[in-house]
Order: C-alpha cells, then sequence, then structure tokens
C-alpha cells in the first residue's frame, strides 16, 4: 500500500493492447539528465515480455562498488522524485506509468549508493527495481520477484553501500495491492507523514479529518472504541491490525498511533475479506516494521494536563548483509487529562524482527506489550448544565463523576505474531498472518442509571468491579497471483482465516450512599458491594472463514467479484447474580459477497459501482441471558474518482445506501447490558481529496452528509418506539480541512506549518428527545527542522501542536437519553526530536 493518496499520470502514452505477461500495456518512460522522453510501448515490449530471470539479477551483496553520488531531492510524488532521480544519478529509468502509486517519496539528502537512494524512494510501495548496468527497470514485485523491493525508511537518509533487501510489507485494508482507483468502495488513508504532522494521540485524532468517520471524544480515556463509520457504530471487532482483527475483547483493547505505519479506513461492508463486522467498514492499522537502513529517533514531549512522554524508535540490520533486521518502538507516558482524578499512563513497547531467508521467503515477527491506566468513571454528563440550560449553571469540564480510589481503569495486554511470505513464482506469494494476545483488565467503574440530575445538582451513581482476563489466537493464510485468460487479466486472492476467544469476566455491584452535588463536589462517604456477583460468566468465540477474490482487468475496464463463506461457535458457561448454572451456545453461518466495477477514462476520471453485505454474530446477551441473532447489512455504493494529468492529487465522490438488520444498543435501564433493535438505514453522500498544490503546500479536504435512521425497532416492553428517529451521535453535516506547508529554502526554510478546521453538524440521542448542537474545532501545528541552525543540530528538530486551540465546549451524545460526553478541551504538545 502506499504512503499518500497523491500521484502524477503521464501525459503521454497509451492503454494495454491485451497481451499477457509482464509487459502488457507497458509504456516506456526514460528519465535521462535531459529531462523526459516518453517512448511508444512498441519500442521496447519484448524486452518486458521475457521472464525476469532471478539468478542473473546482481543482489546487493554481489553488485560491483558503486561511486557515491550527492543527491539533493525534496519529498515529492514519486514520479517527480524519479525524475529528479534519473538527472542527478544520469541513469535510465524505465517504468510504466500504470504501476506507479499515490505516493510521495521520501526525502534524499547527502552523497550514497544509487540502490540505496531508489530504495527510499520506493518504499511503502509493492514496487521493485532491477538495476543494470546504467539502466534501472522498475516493476511490482508480485511480478517481478526477482526485483530488488523498495523498504520503508522512517525518514532517514542511510549510509552509502547499506544493503537493500527484504520484501515490500503491508497490503492494506483490501488485502491487496489493488490502485485506490479500482476499489469499488470508498477508501480513506492516514499515512505516517499525516499522523506525525498533526501529533495524533489515538485513533479518534487519526481519523478526524476523513470523509464519512465520526470519532466520539472521550475525555479521560474510553474503555472500547467509539466510531461511526457511515452512520454505524464500530467496535473493535472491525479495527484489523496487520490484516487480522484487532480481538473480540473491547475493554481490553487500545490501540497506540506512534506503533503505526498508516491507518486506513474501507467503507462499507468487508466481510468478504475480513469476516464478521458491522456495514460501516473496516478500519485497518499497518504496525511499524525494520526498515531498510539504519534509523534512530528519540522524542521528549511535554504540555497540556502535567504531559511527561518520551519515545524511541529504533531500526538497523543485525548482519553484515542485512538479511537479519530489527525495529524498537517504545513510549512511555505519564500525564494528567482536563478530567479531575483521572490519569492517562501509558507504556507500550512493540519489537519486530525481519529476516529475509532466502529462496523468495521473508518472515516478520512481531510483538507489543501495553499497559495502560485511565479513569473508571462513565463520564455521562447531564445534558442539565451542559447542552440544556440549568438554574444553577453550567458544569466544568474537569467534573468527576466518579468515587476517587475507586473509579479505576488499567489493561495490560501482551501480543506476539509473525507474517511469513514466500514467492511460489513469479506470479504467485503465500502468505500466512499469525497473532497471539493475551489481555488482563482490572475496571472498576463508576455509573449511572442515568443522565439526569436530582433537584437539578445531585447526580447519583453506582459502582461496579468488572475485572476480566481473555486470550485471542488469530490466523489468516491466503494465496496471492496473477493469471491471464485471453484478453483478461485476473490478480487472484483465495485464503482461509480462524480466530478463537475465550475470557472470564466477573461483575459485583456496589452503591454509594450520597449523591455527588455536581456543582460543589465533595468525594467519598458511605459504599458497599453486594454479596452476590452480577455476572460470573466465561465466553468463548470461534469464527472461521473462506475467502476469494478476483480482480479482473479488461482494457480500461475493472471487475471486482468477491465471496466468503464464514462459521461462527459462540458460547457462554457461568452464572447471573447468583441464579443456576447457565450454558448456551450459537452457531452461525453466512455467506457474504461483493461485487464492483469500475472504468479508468484516459482524462483521469474512473466512475465505479459496488454491492456488498456484512455479517455479525452478537456473541452478548440482555440482561436476562439471552443471546442475540446475528445482524446483517447490505450497501450499495457509486462514485467517481478523478485524478487529473499533470495534477498532484486525488479526489474522490461516493454515494451510498446501507441497511443493517439486528442491532444492538445500550440497555438504558441496566447499565453494562445491550439490548437488539430492529433496523437502521443510512445513506449519504462522501467528498474527500488530497493533493499537492505545489511549493511544498499540500491539502487534505472531507465533506460528508449522511441520513442515518432506525427504520424498524423492536422496543422492550415500556420503551420508546425510535422507529424513524435520526441514529444517536451521527450528525448529517460533517466537513474537515487541513492546510499544511512546508518551506524549503529563504530565511523559513526548515520551517513547516499546518492548520486544520473540523466542523461536525448537529447530533441527537437515541430518542431525538436532545439536541447536541454543532461545533467547529481549529488545529495547528508548527515544526522546525534545527540542523538549518548550524551542523551541530543536524537531526534535531522542535514541535509545537494545538489542538481545540480556541478552547470551544463541544459535546457528544452520552450512553443515556439524557448524557452527553464532554468534547476535548484545547490541549497543547511541544515534542523535541533527534534523528540519527
Amino acid at each position: 500500500m502506499t504512503d499518500r493518496l497523491t500521484g502524477l499520470r503521464p501525459t503521454t502514452g497509451r492503454r494495454g493492447t491485451g497481451r499477457s505477461g509482464p509487459g502488457l500495456g507497458w509504456l516506456t518512460v526514460c528519465c535521462v539528465a535531459g529531462g523526459w522522453v516518453a517512448l511508444p510501448t512498441d519500442a521496447l515490449a519484448s524486452a518486458f515480455d521475457q521472464p525476469a530471470d532471478p539468478a542473473a539479477i546482481q543482489r546487493p551483496a554481489e553488485r560491483p562498488a558503486v561511486q557515491e553520488m550527492p543527491l539533493a531531492i525534496p519529498a515529492l510524488p514519486l514520479r517527480e522524485a524519479l525524475t529528479a532521480f534519473g538527472r542527478q544519478t544520469g541513469l535510465q529509468i524505465l517504468y510504466s506509468p500504470d504501476i506507479l502509486p499515490d505516493h510521495r517519496s521520501r526525502a534524499l539528502s547527502g552523497p550514497m549508493d544509487p540502490a540505496v537512494a531508489l530504495s527510499i524512494l520506493l518504499s511503502g510501495t509493492d514496487l521493485a527495481f532491477d538495476m543494470r548496468d546504467r539502466v534501472v527497470t522498475i516493476g511490482r514485485l508480485q511480478e517481478n520477484p526477482g526485483f530488488l523491493p523498495g523498504l520503508a525508511v522512517e525518514g532517514h537518509t542511510p549510509s552509502a553501500g547499506q544493503a537493500v533487501r527484504g520484501p515490500a510489507h503491508g497490503r492494506g485494508a483490501g488485502k491487496t495491492a489493488t490502485p485506490v482507483e479500482d476499489q469499488p468502495q470508498g477508501l480513506s488513508i492516514v499515512t505516517r507523514e499525516e499522523l506525525d504532522h498533526r501529533d495524533v494521540q489515538d485513533i479518534n485524532g487519526a481519523l478526524a479529518y476523513s470523509a464519512g468517520v465520526r470519532p466520539i471524544d472521550y475525555p479521560g480515556g474510553q474503555g472500547a472504541i467509539d466510531v461511526f463509520v457511515r452512520g454505524f457504530r464500530q467496535s473493535s471487532e472491525s479495527v484489523m491490525i496487520d490484516g487480522l482483527r484487532s480481538g473480540y475483547n473491547p475493554y481490553g483493547i487500545e490501540y497506540e498511533p506512534f506503533g503505526v505505519e498508516r491507518v486506513e479506513v474501507l467503507k462499507g461492508p468487508a466481510s468478504t475479506l475480513y469476516g464478521a463486522m458491522p456495514p460501516g467498514g473496516a478500519i485497518s492499522l499497518t504496525s511499524k516494521r525494520p526498515t531498510a537502513s539504519p534509523f534512530h529517533r528519540l522524542q521528549l514531549q511535554s504540555g497540556s494536563h502535567d504531559r511527561r512522554q518520551v519515545t524511541a524508535d529504533l531500526s538497523d540490520r543485525i548482519d553484515a548483509g542485512g538479511t537479519l533486521r530489527y525495529r524498537l518502538t517504545m513510549l512511555s507516558r505519564r500525564s494528567g487529562t482536563q478530567v479531575e482524578h483521572t490519569p492517562d499512563d501509558r507504556l507500550y513497547v512493540a519489537p519486530a524482527l525481519s529476516w529475509s531467508a532466502g529462496e523468495g521467503t521473508d518472515i516478520t515477527l512481531l510483538a507489543s506489550y501495553l499497559d495502560f491506566r485511565k479513569m473508571g468513571a462513565e463520564q455521562s454528563f447531564p445534558a442539565s448544565g451542559t447542552v440544556l440550560d440549568n438554574p444553577y449553571g453550567r458544569l466544568d469540564s474537569s467534573l468527576f463523576l466518579g468515587y476517587p480510589g475507586l473509579s479505576s481503569y488499567r489493561s495490560r495486554t501482551l501480543s506476539a505474531g509473525y507474517d511469513i511470505r514466500h514467492a511460489l513464482s513469479r506470479n504467485w506469494t503465500a502468505t500466512q498472518t499469525l497473532r497471539y494476545s493475551h489481555s488482563r483488565v482490572g475496571y472498576l467503574s463508576s455509573w449511572a442509571a442515568s443522565g439526569l440530575l436530582e433537584a437539578d445538582r445531585l447526580y447519583r451513581f453506582g459502582l461496579q468491579d468488572r475485572p476480566k482476563t481473555s486470550s485471542t489466537l488469530l490466523v489468516d493464510t491466503n494465496l496471492q497471483g496473477s493469471a491471464a485468460t485471453g484478453p483478461l487479466r485476473h490478480s487472484l486472492l483465495a485464503g482461509i482465516d480462524h480466530g478463537r476467544y475465550r475470557a472470564h469476566e466477573t461483575r459485583r455491584n456496589g452503591t454509594v450512599a450520597n449523591a455527588l452535588d455536581v456543582f460543589d463536589p465533595v468525594y467519598g462517604g458511605p459504599y458497599g458491594w453486594d454479596t452476590i456477583l452480577a455476572r460470573d460468566l466465561t465466553d468463548s468465540i470461534r469464527q472461521t472463514g473462506l475467502y476469494a477474490q478476483d480482480e479482473i482487468a479488461a482494457g480500461n475496464w475493472r471487475l471486482t467479484l468477491g465471496g466468503r463463506l464464514d462459521w461462527s461457535h459462540t458460547g457462554s458457561v457461568g452464572s447471573l447474580s447468583g441464579g443456576p448454572l447457565l450454558e448456551r451456545t450459537q452457531f452461525d453461518r453466512a455467506f457474504t459477497k461483493r461485487a464492483g466495477l469500475a472504468y479508468r477514462f484516459e482524462n483521469g476520471l474512473t466512475p465505479y459501482a459496488g454491492y456488498s453485505t456484512s455479517f455479525q454474530p452478537n456473541s452478548d446477551s440482555d440482561v436476562q441471558g439471552r443471546p442475540f441473532s446475528p445482524s446483517r447489512g447490505t450497501q450499495w455504493e457509486a462514485g467517481l474518482r478523478y485524478r487529473p494529468a499533470g495534477f498532484d492529487g486525488l479526489l474522490g465522490l461516493s454515494l451510498f445506501r446501507a441497511v443493517q438488520r439486528g442491532l444492538t444498543t445500550a440497555d438504558p435501564d441496566n447499565p453494562g447490558y445491550s439490548l437488539q433493535t430492529g433496523e437502521a438505514r443510512s445513506r449519504g453522500v462522501e467528498l474527500e481529496g488530497k493533493a499537492a498544490l505545489g511549493n511544498g503546500t499540500e491539502l487534505t479536504a472531507a465533506y460528508s452528509f449522511t441520513d442515518a435512521q432506525v427504520t424498524r425497532d423492536t422496543p422492550y416492553p415500556g420503551g420508546t418506539d425510535r422507529t424513524g428517529k435520526r441514529v444517536a451521535s451521527v450528525p448529517r453535516h460533517a466537513a474537515a480541512v487541513w492546510l499544511r506547508r512546508h518551506i524549503e529554502e529563504g530565511a523559513a526554510g526548515g520551517l513547516t506549518a499546518g492548520l486544520g478546521m473540523r466542523y461536525v453538524g448537529a447530533a441527537y440521542n437515541a430518542s431525538n428527545s436532545v439536541r447536541v448542537p454543532p461545533y467547529l474545532l481549529v488545529d495547528v501545528s508548527f515544526g522546525y527542522d534545527l540542523g538549518r541552525l548550524g551542523p551541530a543540530l543536524d537531526g534535531a528538530g522542535i514541535a509545537l501542536t494545538a489542538t481545540n486551540l480556541f478552547d470551544r465546549r463541544y459535546f457528544s451524545p452520552g450512553f443515556y437519553d439524557n448524557s452527553v460526553f464532554y468534547g476535548n478541551r484545547r490541549a497543547v504538545l511541544a515534542t523535541l526530536s533527534y534523528s540519527w
């Protein structure tokens, strides 16, 4: 997958002629010192129609010494970077413009081996190269397994002569290296570069500028991810890490953005690729992995709420040949939050080891340990005193709605796994990814029965002690390859994945004698615990899925067909409220499908249409222990993507209609439990664009209109029928824009500045009785390369970021009809970094 959603399409050349083989449709572009020359396809077609001979390709250790060349190439779209590389080295570069991904290359500076430099330019793509004499041929790694791939290098210029080996990693949310234009679904990508520029601190922040995505800000730390995509609430099951779901335990899973290389959102049902999940889509995270060349970075950070954070990101070769490489990512933080008695402490350690074992085999071992500590108070603020008037005034955002010492939340998760890729032939690759994780959660929760105040100022809440341990094993094995049948070219994917989950949780309720005066809080007082456990259950899940996909290219047409068969088995053993032994099992089976069609016009327009379905078992039960039926979803989508020639950018328009049946929602009468409603429908329009405007200026913009409402409800006796009501927390309108400028020359050279604005329209609670007003937030960032001040500071940099710069008060609908969540107040962070 790519580093950016930008790139250039050459203005000359022609489409494929229907010939099979790696030379199909190639336009040869020669980059020489004098500039660009476009040659006809047939002139060199025969050279590309010949199979690559891996034995004839010189590996880095075998290449004769190449004289280092002084290079000065700023971060540019890949096509422009290759142009500059050709001019400065005098090498002849051969490639097909159709294979260039939406990618912005790393900057290069100083003398280095051209092969190492080229590997850095191609880092983060699925492209590889063959360098013979003064000619460099670039092609896709999957189609040319003998070529040398580019590797991800975190903003570091390596020393000369270092080896360039190993596989390109990370196929992205679609599991394949399909160009963005050919995807029959909406797709948003957030690169590591963007995460760094905005100094993103959580997954909500990573998704804040993506169209159709509605993160719910939860100051003090939320237990489970709370994000809506296209009007549907996403759980931890819809978050993928390195192609595997993150797990099944929402309260034991946290995502550290510092350990992520890229965040993607595949919008609409993704069950044909990943199995059980809601119809909103899949949120895909790609972990940091070992880099091709040495990279070392340390950061110190301080800021609002007495924040103290130190991070380290280190990668290097272990052996002289570079076949063994490591990466170590670490973060330690001690911090408060805007909420009193609420920490945001965290320790994150993620080692990784890559081994290029030869014979087309590459193995990467990945592990992580995350220990975080937050508060356990539910923080469901009353609507009175926040979005509604209260005779005593407004509630303060720092108000803690819990019992200090009895409201805590700590989770420790250890994960370990591997990613093995083996090239069976020049066209076929087998991959297996596995991860095992174990989580231990201590959760002392303070919760309210509702968001209503007594006498307009007294907040009554209870306690719940709910420790939980869980273990998860996930594995995915697939085969990818390409083939031709007459004029049709097929990119094939077939695989099987399996997941096992087992967790034990107890819940004991407690009472607090005194209500809390929210305008003059006095904490403490008598409390007590129930003698009987409210819940003592061991839950288990087993899921297996068989999936297949064929992406067919015929001329300018792109057809995607996919299908998947899932088997799911859920079970629970234990007791509720001291009752008799409860043992229940549920078996579900579902077939999901996906079909999409796209057509690439020569002017850069690509219209597409698609249909997809989803399937999601409900492993939870209601307060009476009755299991829920699985939910199912469908979506129709049509869209248009535009990548004009000569313009470094990509624009997208999507129209969709999605339906989900069998939804669950929080039980307002029984906190910690859920209810199952009938059906929800969401339809809308999304606009998203990313572009490099020249002179170091980059723009990201997004707009979404989402009409999400409950179309059928099944209220419990005494409940409210929500049929025709808007889905809670989902605004009709949302927009975001981020403008960044990097100054390379002049007195301000080395300065980077960013300005962002986020607008979120009005939203409602579940019964639509409380309206939460719209809001507009402003974010800014500044960075400076201290190396511009003198050689002694080379590699040093400073950054300053501020989110919600004008400290705007804003809210999101809470768990209950008369409650809201307070938004994040202004936070300012200063970072000092050093790279070598």
